[in-house]
């Protein structure tokens, strides 16, 4: 994110320009911690066509941080998606459309090459666990 091109690889590079274009999930996910802090329905909590868990409203949770993120899993609020290829695929499909759905959530069809290298750049976010400290 400083502009040292090196600390990624041609496919992260590539994950970065679909996370900040036609991603949008900067919509959501910026600044440092990569978390605007706000609420957002994502459309996770609504199954069957109803609500299965309000959160802090109509089915919105807080922002999460996507630092780590390859070490958090399973993922979403509820841990319903076991690995960063599938939360891909959720957002890529759009979410689960339903009556409170954030405005930003839309389908974004990209290609599986796009999934792959939007997948390995969420992967870059992690660092270096050092042994000892804490």
């Amino acid at each position: 994110m400083g502009g040292e091109r090196a600390a990624l690889s041609r496919e992260e590079q590539e994950g970065l320009q679909i996370f900040r274009g036609k991603g949008s999930c900067t919509a959501c996910h910026v600044g440092p911690t990569l978390t605007d802090e706000r609420l957002h329905n994502t459309g996770v909590a609504w199954n069957n066509g109803e609500l299965t868990d309000a959160g802090a409203g109509n089915g919105a949770f807080k922002t999460p941080t996507l630092r780590d993120v390859a070490r958090t899993a399973p993922y979403m609020h509820d841990g319903t998606l076991a690995t960063l290829d599938e939360v891909v695929d959720y957002y890529d499909r759009g979410g689960n459309p339903n009556p409170f759905l954030d405005t930003e959530l839309r389908p974004l069809r990209l290609s599986v090459t796009e999934k792959k290298a939007l997948a390995a750049f969420l992967g870059s976010l992690s660092g270096t666990i050092q042994e000892g400290v804490r």
